[in-house]
């Protein structure tokens, strides 16, 4: 991900970031449409809660996770009658092998992974089953009447304030 200022941000490298995020998942639903009206199928994109909020120093990413948010709600109105749902996930800090990588490259990981838990209320951050348990949800038949929704699994921290 590119860190920088929307003024340290280069156009090449905000359309990058967005060509990865954004293009791919509509055309993927664009191709699949046409078996997903047959069969009355799902769609869950994954996006992010910087798709809802900010983190410091990331405003392309929060541009292109904005932006799938937007296609989910506007595939689930346009394609809700041809019996298509379309919902997206929006997580927070999740222990995949990319963040945790990412950790280990910094040289203090054990301080990081205490001052990453701290931000979350519920103290620690979040494991892939967590999402994919959501994800298996919105699939299935138990959540036919939901659609068009992004769902926030954070542990809880964008719900939490900083101390003023």
């Amino acid at each position: 991900m590119l860190e920088g200022t929307v003024q340290e941000t280069s156009n090449e490298d905000c359309s990058c970031t967005i060509r990865v995020n954004l293009p791919p998942p509509f055309s993927l639903i664009k191709h699949a449409l046409p078996h997903l009206i047959k069969s009355a199928g799902s769609i869950i994109n994954i996006g992010s809660i910087e798709g809802l909020g900010s983190n410091p120093r990331h405003p392309a990413y929060c541009a292109s996770k904005a932006g799938l948010h937007g296609l989910t709600r506007a595939v689930a109105v346009g394609h809700g009658k041809d019996g298509v749902r379309c919902n997206a996930v929006a997580p927070g800090w999740i222990d995949t092998d990319l963040n945790n990588a990412l950790i280990e490259s910094l040289g203090y990981s054990d301080a990081f992974r205490a001052t990453i838990a701290d931000i979350h209320p519920v103290g620690r951050t979040g494991r892939p089953e967590e999402i994919a348990s959501l994800v298996i949800w919105l699939a299935s038949h138990e959540a036919s009447l939901v659609t068009g929704q992004v769902w926030t699994v954070d542990g809880g921290r964008m719900s939490q304030l900083s101390l003023p």
